[in-house]
């Protein structure tokens, strides 16, 4: 999916939209881009049937930066047990992932812990508690600052 373009005749939330309260100052232009990012890789929206995957719910589809679905997938590994090193390490195999500014990952980081803190403060169920708490290792594994 990393190579498919937004469709332009299809209102969708754009990705400076979505993170624009969670993203650190001067960061959210990192987030622009044209690419149809998933974004809601929760295990039920993955159907694997026949050795082929489909994203199915499309719940958060957005216009952004391709290496936003990366990302996203790295914190579901997590979820699924994946150590941090080794989520981020998936994420590499990910052109977009790869060749995006370490800048704009350590502020997706950052954006993304912030953005399940406030659902798991609206909603403290345990899995997105869990959640939250993954997020925020991701954001720790990903801060580029010294």
């Amino acid at each position: 999916m990393q190579g498919i373009t937004a469709p332009a005749d299809v209102e969708i939330k754009q990705a400076v939209d979505r993170w624009a309260q969670y993203t650190p100052p001067g960061t959210l232009q990192q987030f622009d881009g044209d690419a149809l990012p998933h974004t809601g890789f929760a295990p039920d929206n993955v159907l694997i049937a026949g050795g082929r995957a489909r994203l199915i719910d499309w719940a958060w589809p957005t216009r952004g930066a391709a290496w936003i679905d990366p990302g996203a997938l790295a914190l579901r590994l997590m979820e699924a047990g994946h150590p941090v090193g080794a989520a981020i390490e998936f994420a590499d195999r990910f052109p977009s992932w790869c060749d995006a500014a370490p800048e704009a990952l350590a502020a997706f980081g950052t954006a993304t812990a912030s953005l399940w803190r406030e659902i798991a403060e609206q909603d403290e169920a345990l899995w997105k508690r869990a959640l939250a708490k993954q997020a925020t290792a991701l954001a720790r594994a990903l801060d580029t600052s010294p």
